[in-house]
């Protein structure tokens, strides 16, 4: 069963070093795991006026983007902002 769950940003990076070229910034990340497997890292940056993507990355499974920037709206609502730049 696929799962959303928070992820530290150093492993956000090192995930995004194995399967990306993405080294920018970012405030947070959420990641879509199912048992031990991570299928994908959306980077999430929010200073308090704005909610916007630094970076997603899938491993190619067709749902895991849509289910990463739902995850990332809903944090995005949770926190307060009315709009996101995904």
């Amino acid at each position: 069963m696929l799962k959303i769950t928070k992820i530290t940003r150093s492993d956000a990076m090192k995930y995004f070093k194995k399967y990306s070229d993405y080294r920018g910034s970012f405030d947070f990340a959420i990641c879509a795991v199912e048992g031990e497997k991570m299928h994908g890292v959306i980077a999430l940056n929010a200073d308090g006026k704005t909610f916007s993507l630094g970076h997603i990355w899938t491993d190619g499974n067709a749902l895991i983007g849509s289910l990463l920037y739902g995850a990332a709206w809903r944090t995005a609502k949770a926190m307060g902002y009315r709009e996101a730049t995904l």
